[in-house]
């Protein structure tokens, strides 16, 4: 006889044996349910039943509200039989002849050594037990917190073994699910570090201990411990090269976050934006190889000395300096520290008009770089000539877009910027290659079919100011993706990695571009490429990434990849739902899809699917499963 289905673990759910679902309104009655299916043999005396559900009111009021609970769950356990519920003196039980539960098969499973019993016990852990039910009665918390704790040592026991037994992406994915259980526990991290070393994702690793470490100091003040820090540094010492034979590696170079000196502290975002601009400055030398800005600036406003931060970042160099503004002038102070030693080998202090602004940067940007390479090929590295800032203003507002364009959520706070910085100087081709990146985000956030026109415009007049400047080439290759234009895009793209080899920028956008032509793994390979020049980046590109593995039904790294963005756009909760609903996930399918139309009501499966890939049946495969989880066609 078919039974019915009793689910604890993530939610409540009780399923009659024809599929249907029953809805139990009451949550006392829910929590009910769940006290007898956890209880030995699946009974409980009707005292503990009213101690636990009814502690603040007296024992006769209790036992009253107990009765009508019992009348309410029998009258909708009718269907099951009359049996399905027992009454027998004070005694209320659940009759094993008519239910499995989730809760019971787990702890099962969980005892096992077997493997394969094992992972049932990973997929029948939904999470927490009647996760999302409170009845604010204190003894049922009490109760409810015990068995909750109980349950999760039991699966992080689980999770642990697996971790040791499975391999590759599946055993990421274990080890990721492990750490979600208790974020605290360090072993979980330390697992999940060796399944991205052994997968040979050394900068995934090193995030995974950046992110434990954050977690540890934030929550307990307390630094990892040693099995976490030995571990991280022995990847130090595996990345060292051998003595064997001559490095081909160059330089690496790491460009820490300049400390704003100016009197008043708003003029954060100003220091900030003159070092991303030196770091850009600094990656037009294919000699150099440069750390992003998204890893440097990890370090900003912590007193750490200048060999630890090179340990953490595997750099050779690190530049560090501050910058003073006063009026219409800048000072920009600047130390080249040889990392090993922590030595200063070099510095220099400049003091120029705001309107030199460039040209100042491009002065520190070489000089660090004849410092550390020792000679620079001229032949190979045209100096670029920029049309000077005429109006302070301008670049002010430059600057603050910056801060907000590299984020989906703040992105669109960037356009009235530049819009005001265009206006006031209308010939400054970074400010319209920015102002074609946030319009081509625009597009894909709002739809507007406008906007794409007007970001193409906009890049174009970048490429005449400026056809040397790797950002119009990137800007102008980005529009022309979603205009269909993929082998022009491509060019530009190339073009921009050309003129600058350490623009991560460009190299994702190719990635991605590669993607839509069907060359998945070139595409992955350059995503690859920018997680490792820039190990420590919370940036867009990961979202990239996990579209580039869900096309290659590399699910579980797919997920794990969308977990690394700071911020969502509603198309990356709805490739997570497809992501999930291909691994037999309905559950969790279900949630990210409400999550994309939380992010953008009213989005369609048409609003999502507006990628330009070549091969057409991954566009309809994807229609398909989207309107799977509920995303609604249109």
């Amino acid at each position: 006889m078919s039974l019915a289905r009793l689910d604890l673990l993530g939610g409540f759910h009780l399923t009659f044996p024809q599929g249907k679902t029953l809805e139990v309104a009451a949550k006392k009655n829910r929590a009910l349910l769940g006290i007898l299916a956890v209880a030995p043999n699946q009974e409980a005396t009707r005292h503990k039943l009213a101690a636990l559900l009814w502690s603040d009111r007296g024992e006769e009021q209790a036992r009253d509200s107990l009765r009508q609970a019992l009348a309410a769950i029998r009258r909708d356990l009718a269907g099951l039989g009359a049996d399905a519920l027992a009454l027998v003196g004070d005694r209320v039980a659940l009759n094993p002849k008519f239910f499995t539960v989730d809760v019971t098969e787990f702890v099962a499973a969980s005892g096992s050594r077997d493997t394969a019993e094992l992972r049932r016990a990973a997929t029948l852990y939904a999470g927490p037990f009647l996760d999302g039910l409170s009845t604010f009665d204190n003894a049922f918390e009490d109760w409810l917190r015990e068995v909750r704790a109980g349950l999760s040592l039991r699966a992080i026991d689980v999770f642990q073994a697996l971790a040791e037994s499975e391999s590759g992406s599946e055993r990421v994915a274990i080890c990721e699910r492990l750490v979600a259980l208790d974020p605290l526990r360090e072993p979980s991290h330390v697992a999940l570090m060796r399944a991205h070393i052994a997968l040979g994702q050394a900068a995934l690793a090193i995030k995974q201990f950046e992110t434990c470490k954050l977690l540890l100091k934030r929550e307990l003040n307390l630094e990892p411990g040693d099995e976490l820090r030995l571990l991280r540094r022995s990847m130090d010492e595996t990345s060292k090269p051998q003595n064997s034979g001559v490095s081909s590696r160059g330089p690496v170079v790491a460009v820490l976050a300049f400390e704003n000196m100016s009197s008043d502290p708003n003029q954060e975002y100003f220091s900030d934006g003159v070092t991303e601009d030196i770091i850009t400055e600094l990656g037009r030398f294919g000699e150099l190889h440069l750390i992003a800005r998204n890893s440097s600036f990890v370090f900003k406003g912590k007193v750490v000395d200048a060999v630890t931060i090179a340990k953490q970042l595997s750099v050779d160099y690190l530049l560090r300096g501050s910058i003073r503004r006063a009026g219409d002038r800048v000072r920009i102070s600047s130390q080249l520290i040889e990392a090993r030693s922590g030595n200063q080998i070099w510095a220099d202090r400049f003091d120029r008009e705001l309107t030199d602004i460039f040209e100042l940067q491009e002065d520190i940007a070489r000089s660090v770089a004849i410092t550390v390479v020792g000679t620079i090929r001229t032949s190979g590295v045209e100096k670029i000539r920029r049309l000077p800032i005429t109006q302070l203003d301008a670049y002010d507002l430059y600057l603050q877009a910056r801060v907000r364009m590299v984020r989906y959520d703040t992105t669109l706070e960037a356009e009235p910027y530049l819009a005001r910085a265009i206006e006031l100087d209308p010939n400054v081709a970074t400010i319209h290659a920015m102002m074609a990146t946030v319009l081509t985000s625009k597009w894909l956030l709002e739809g507007d079919g406008n906007t794409l026109k007007i970001a193409l415009a906009h890049g174009r007049r970048a490429l005449k100011l400026e056809p040397k400047q790797a950002w119009s080439h990137t800007a102008v290759g980005h529009t022309l993706i979603f205009m269909g234009q993929l082998e022009e895009a491509l060019l530009h793209l190339e073009q921009g990695m050309n003129l600058n080899p350490n623009e991560t920028r460009a190299r994702a956008i190719r990635g991605l571009c590669w993607s839509y032509l069907g060359r998945h793994e070139e595409a992955l390979a350059d995503l690859d490429v920018c997680i490792a020049r820039d190990p420590l980046n919370y940036d867009w590109f990961w979202d990239l990434r996990g579209q580039v593995l869900l096309v290659l039904g590399r699910y579980p790294e797919a997920i794990a990849s969308y977990r690394n963005l700071n911020s969502y756009a509603f198309w990356a909760y709805a490739f997570l739902a497809v992501c999930h609903l291909r691994m037999g996930d309905g559950h969790l399918a279900a949630q990210a899809a409400r999550q994309c139309l939380a992010a953008r009501p009213g989005a369609t499966v048409s609003t999502i699917l507006i990628d330009p890939y070549r091969d057409p049946k991954i566009l309809e495969d994807l229609r398909r499963d989207l309107l799977a989880v509920g995303i609604p066609d249109g």
